[in-house]
């Protein structure tokens, strides 16, 4: 995604306005929360990393007791708009990936809340109206089965994927088009559309769940997986597995925001909550996950991925994101969701 430097400028400016307001108010938010006494968060991180995280936030506030509700992306979304329609709006905070934020943004389920950590977060990684900051990047690379595969052999650009000697040898996650959108994008509909059909009769062995993915990687059911999460593959390395990983240069990043709910029950153990996943601490934690915080000046421990540029694709509005969708599934013959 592009976006002028002026309009970030601007943007900026705007924001650390606000965040010296904020900053002035933050005994205020303390002794709310203390009222609150509790917080619910729902999120799409893997349970065990969001534990961890959620007891040291309430080793900072002990006098808040977070509640956490976990799943992936579509189901979390799910959740919310049926509660929503149900006239239930439990959740205070919610993180899950840009998608869901860029859709709750428009449902106008997210409170604006521009919280002083935001002057620390790279852009383009937080919403330049205030509603939501990522807490980590995602970047798509692919993974392989070491002992199935030499590093030198990895494919390392778009024709290569395309041999046949990867036919029916990659697997895939289907529920997630935005990659696809960024590509078809990046070389132009006609030229993109006539490389994805071709790329589609590699016949991928499709799944939902980049976790499950990596497992069924690490299992050897295929030598390579396309469009992983860098942090899946890092996470399983550290308990053994066979895998690793190469990226193409520039790398597609996802990313993950977190914002605060627009009816939230617990708002200022929220807004406590949000700036201590932007802070120091938090983003130290998330990078020992072997994830890529979004905090300048953190550092991954996955090796290299510091050398790449990223982009991301926004592709929040719905026509653009149903339409690209729709040619993802049409081409690759992934289920309807």
């Amino acid at each position: 995604m592009r976006v002028s430097r002026g309009f970030f400028f601007v943007a900026l400016t705007m924001l650390f306005i606000i965040s010296a307001e904020v900053r002035a108010s933050d005994e205020a938010f303390i002794q709310g929360a203390k009222k609150e006494g509790a917080l619910v968060i729902y999120t799409s991180m893997t349970v065990d990393q969001a534990q961890k995280l959620n007891d040291t936030f309430k080793a900072k506030y002990p006098f808040i007791q977070p509640s956490m509700f976990r799943a992936v992306g579509e189901r979390l979304l799910t959740k919310i708009m049926a509660e929503a329609q149900a006239g239930k709006y439990d959740f205070d905070v919610v993180q899950s990936a840009e998608t869901q934020a860029y859709f709750l943004k428009r449902k106008n389920l997210l409170a604006k809340y521009v919280s002083p950590e935001v002057k620390n977060i790279q852009k383009p990684f937080f919403d330049p109206d205030g509603y939501w900051a990522a807490v980590y990047m995602m970047p798509n690379v692919i993974g392989y089965n070491t002992r199935l595969v030499k590093r030198n052999e990895v494919p390392k650009s778009d024709e290569e994927l395309l041999h046949p000697k990867w036919k029916g040898k990659i697997g895939m996650d289907h529920s997630k088009p935005e990659w696809f959108s960024w590509k078809v994008k990046r070389m132009g509909d006609e030229k993109g559309l006539a490389y994805m059909k071709k790329l589609g009769a590699q016949e991928f062995k499709l799944y939902s769940g980049l976790t499950i993915l990596t497992s069924l990687l690490a299992a050897g059911e295929f030598p390579l997986v396309l469009n992983t999460y860098l942090h899946n593959v890092e996470d399983a390395k550290r308990k053994s597995a066979t895998v690793d990983w190469v990226a193409q240069d520039p790398v597609f990043t996802k990313f993950q925001p977190i914002g605060v709910g627009s009816k939230a029950a617990h708002p200022n153990a929220a807004r406590l909550y949000i700036d201590f996943m932007l802070g120091e601490e938090a983003q130290k934690i998330i990078a020992s996950f072997g994830r890529v915080p979004t905090r300048r000046g953190i550092p991954t421990t996955a090796q290299g991925i510091d050398k790449l540029t990223y982009v991301i694709d926004d592709i929040g509005s719905g026509e653009d994101f149903n339409r690209y969708n729709e040619l993802f599934r049409n081409i690759f013959g992934a289920p309807k969701s």
